[in-house]
């Protein structure tokens, strides 16, 4: 599962949205756009009709694993970005069947039984070749990433801390040194 952002270069509006396994943003926002003319009564629909589609620019969030991941990723892109929500956004009118939805299947002409058994049989025994699947984007759980986070926090914060110790000492050396300084000063003057 992904989770992507539309960003409306126009107004920057961030939409955070999600995709099933195999399905890219682009796909999902091009599913979004084809739903446009059904007159969904959505608030990404009105922007996308009055912007159109092409001031928007789709980025992948996030790899996910499962639903309580794909939650806590969504929640993580609408407070990165100040974001929207397209969680649930439908891309058909309410009420619509999926029997409505599916092509239209041309009738075939029967085959015998014979010819039935001779095809399956020979579809069987053909095997798709298995693709590996790539990881896109940020993957892993979001737990682990942001303990990441908080070590690199950690560590910059002691760097800061380091800087301004070291800065401090030798802001001390250089006050030692212009008190010597003025010391042997007032000495040589009252010789």
């Amino acid at each position: 599962m992904h989770v992507f952002t539309l960003t409306n270069e126009a107004t920057d509006h961030v939409w955070v949205g999600t995709c099933r396994e195999g399905v890219s943003p682009e796909a999902r926002f091009k599913q979004l756009q084809k739903a446009l003319p059904l007159g969904i009564d959505h608030p990404f629909y009105r922007e996308l009709k009055v912007f159109g589609p092409d001031v928007y620019s789709t980025e992948l969030f996030a790899v996910v694993e499962d639903r309580q991941e794909l939650a806590e990723m969504v929640e993580e892109a609408l407070d990165t970005y100040n974001g929207k929500s397209l969680v649930g956004i439908t891309t058909v009118l309410p009420g619509t069947t999926k029997s409505s939805l599916a092509p239209k299947a041309k009738s075939k002409p029967r085959t015998s039984a014979a010819k039935v058994t001779a095809i399956s049989g020979a579809q069987s025994r053909t095997t798709k070749p298995v693709k590996e699947k790539l990881a896109s984007g940020r993957t892993g759980s979001a737990a682990r990433e942001r303990a990441i986070k908080a070590g690199i926090e950690a560590e910059k914060a002691a760097m800061a801390a380091a800087k301004a110790k070291k800065i401090q000492e030798e802001a001390d050396e250089m006050k030692a040194i212009l008190a010597g300084l003025d010391a042997r000063g007032s000495t040589l003057s009252r010789r």
